[in-house]
């Protein structure tokens, strides 16, 4: 998953770039402003629920069927009411923008095909990834090929939107046909009057909610500099946020895979889990240090070189957002703790707060600085969620502990391992 993962963003990033370059950047802005508007509102219920799914699969094998058949009908439900209210944002924020109106419905409809990541849980909780890497790639990259002929064509801004919801879409149905592969995949049918999605939804509750603030702290930003500055600074943000956001999927891939892990030390012992986070969190805070440098220091050459002139501010705004790596990466860690610990409601309290220092801080620095501004803005309030905002709350202090321990974890372990010579 993590080889995918990396050449994903290489070839995600080359792709993006034509892109972007193609479109420049008041229509790379109103497509970067449309997919943000979905992602902000339709892409929480799922993955606010899958980290609960996989722990009531951990807690009862016996029913994984009625598990995944119950995931799969409430996912759906909720992306089609969530695509609703998407669509009503956008023509309340964008009244006189029907293309606008248009990419939101559309890029929607792909997202509602979410759904059928219910049944990918199953395969990520039995450590079964290379099937589920294999859909996501031929997805991609099919969809990335596909962009690169409608550069070729001339394609209007609404096709590279369609391209978009295509890609979740394939993903979606891939899932699908790996799980009816399996010996036990005949459909389940709601029973006791949806007994168990109601159970999954209140349990996930709070995790949906602490997960749409972390939503709120990756797009909402983009979201604003089109209500506050105009579509092209939404493209000229948007490309700079991608390139760190690429590494997020880095992050993603690492903690997803070491999930059932951590599940099994915190079985086992509170000391075996604790080393086990800790030794996690070392991983991402010296990944992204080794990521965050050299981006620092090449990313407005590397915007230039491959974007021109147009993007400039881009390279500008790269420099001051890669540092949020740091924080995205522990917060990454985080999500699991909350559930693992049970404790989602302090995961609510954390990133509420954090979303609101997000919404406050572009209020104040995006009519001043525009798309600087949010760069800011957003590695304040990542900061928040993802490491300082924990020792605010009695519930994450003790998590924020082994964070701030991280670091001289493996000069630790350098240590013993020396002393048994």
């Amino acid at each position: 998953m993590s080889g995918y993962r990396m050449v994903r963003m290489l070839v995600a990033f080359g792709v993006g770039i034509l892109v972007a370059r193609y479109l420049g950047p008041e229509l790379y802005g109103q497509l970067s402003y449309s997919l943000a508007l979905i992602i902000l509102l339709i892409g929480v219920a799922g993955p606010g629920m899958k980290d609960v799914i996989t722990q009531r699969l951990d807690q009862y094998p016996e029913q994984k069927k009625s598990i995944l058949w119950a995931s799969f009908r409430l996912m759906l439900l909720m992306n089609l009411f969530l695509l609703t209210v998407a669509f009503l944002v956008a023509m309340l924020l964008r009244p006189d923008q029907p293309v606008i109106w248009a990419m939101t419905l559309i890029i929607g409809l792909g997202n509602v095909f979410r759904a059928f990541e219910s049944f990918e849980i199953l395969f990520l909780y039995r450590l079964e990834m290379k099937r589920t890497v294999l859909v996501q790639a031929f997805s991609f990259f099919v969809i990335s090929a596909a962009k690169l002929v409608l550069i070729a064509l001339g394609a209007d801004v609404v096709v590279f939107a369609v391209a978009v919801g295509a890609e979740i879409l394939i993903t979606g149905i891939g899932f699908w046909w790996l799980y009816t592969k399996e010996k036990d995949s005949e459909y389940i049918s709601a029973e006791s009057g949806f007994a168990t999605e109601r159970i999954i939804l209140k349990t996930a509750l709070p995790a949906i909610a602490g997960l749409a603030f972390t939503v709120m702290l990756f797009k909402v930003d983009q979201v604003m500099l089109g209500w506050l500055a105009g579509d092209a600074e939404v493209g000229t943000y948007a490309i700079a946020a991608q390139f760190s956001e690429y590494w997020m999927y880095l992050a993603t891939a690492l903690v997803v895979s070491t999930y059932p892990n951590l599940l099994d030390a915190h079985r086992k012992s509170r000391e075996l889990f604790e080393m086990k986070f800790t030794q996690l969190c070392s991983v991402l805070i010296y990944g992204a240090l080794f990521i965050a440098i050299p981006v620092w220091l090449l990313g407005e050459w590397i915007i230039l070189l491959f974007l021109g002139d147009a993007f400039a501010e881009s390279g500008i705004i790269l420099g001051i957002h890669i540092w949020s790596v740091f924080f995205v990466f522990l917060l990454e860690a985080m999500k699991k703790y909350y559930v693992i610990e049970r404790i989602l409601p302090a995961f609510i309290k954390v990133t509420l707060f954090a979303a609101l220092m997000n919404i406050g801080l572009n209020l104040w620095l995006i009519p001043e600085m525009a798309g600087q501004g949010a760069a800011w803005a957003t590695v304040a309030s990542y900061g928040a969620a993802g490491f300082w905002g924990l020792l605010i709350f009695p519930e994450t202090r003790r998590a924020a502990y082994l964070i701030i321990k991280s670091p001289v974890y493996p000069i630790v372990w350098l240590l013993r391992r020396n002393r048994t010579y």
